[in-house]
C-alpha cells in the first residue's frame, strides 16, 4: 500500500507507540514504544492517523533501539523539517500485523470486555481497562470499581474464546 492512501477501519488498529520528538537532523523520530522494543526491529511499516480521517501507512527505512525508546526514520524523510509535524502522533498497527504473542501473553485490547469470575463462579465484573503500573499491571473492573493485580497468584485463567477471566477465590469477598 502506498503512503498517502487512507484506511478507515477504526477497530482494526492498535496503538503501539507515540512519537515523542525528533532525533537529530536527518529526519529521525524518537518514539515511546507501547509494544516491546524487540518487536520494533521487525516492522516494515507503521500507520499514523489523520485528524478526523483514516490511517496512513509509512514504510520504515530503519528502526533502532535507544535507551528505553525506539528511534526510526520513514522512507523518503531525510530532514528534521519534514518530520517535526509528527511530534505527539500516536503510532498504529493493524491487529493482523501485530507480532505473535507468547504463551500466557496478551495484548491489552484482548482483555477489554472480558467477564471476570472467581474460581467458585461468582461474577466480579467486566474488564474496562488495563493500567500499566510497576511492578505489575492492574486489571480495571467496571470503570474503576475494582482493580485486580495482573499476577498469576490472583489471575488463574484467561479464556479469550469464552470471554472469561478466572481469578482466585479470595477475591469473592470483595
Amino acid at each position: 500500500m502506498e503512503e498517502g492512501k487512507t484506511i478507515h477501519d477504526e477497530d482494526q488498529y492498535v496503538i503501539i507507540g507515540k512519537i515523542k520528538d525528533t532525533y537529530g537532523l536527518k529526519g529521525e523520530l524518537r518514539v515511546d514504544p507501547y509494544l516491546e522494543s524487540r518487536h520494533w526491529k521487525k516492522l516494515k511499516r507503521i500507520f499514523l492517523k489523520r485528524r478526523g480521517g483514516g490511517y496512513v501507512p509509512f514504510p520504515l527505512e530503519f528502526v533502532k533501539l535507544h535507551d528505553k525508546d525506539v528511534v526510526l526514520r520513514f522512507e523518503g524523510y531525510e530532514h528534521i523539517s519534514q518530520v517535526e509535524g509528527f511530534k505527539g502522533a500516536k503510532i498504529f498497527l493493524p491487529k493482523g500485523e501485530l507480532p505473535k504473542r507468547g504463551k500466557d501473553e496478551y495484548y491489552h485490547f484482548e482483555l477489554y470486555g472480558l467477564d471476570v469470575y472467581t474460581e467458585g463462579g461468582k461474577f466480579i465484573g467486566k474488564i474496562t481497562g488495563v493500567l500499566e503500573q510497576k511492578p505489575y499491571d492492574l486489571l480495571e473492573i467496571e470503570d474503576g470499581k475494582l482493580y485486580i493485580p495482573f499476577v498469576g497468584a490472583l489471575v488463574k485463567k484467561i479464556d479469550l474464546q469464552k470471554g472469561k477471566v478466572i481469578v482466585d477465590e479470595v477475591l469473592s469477598e470483595l
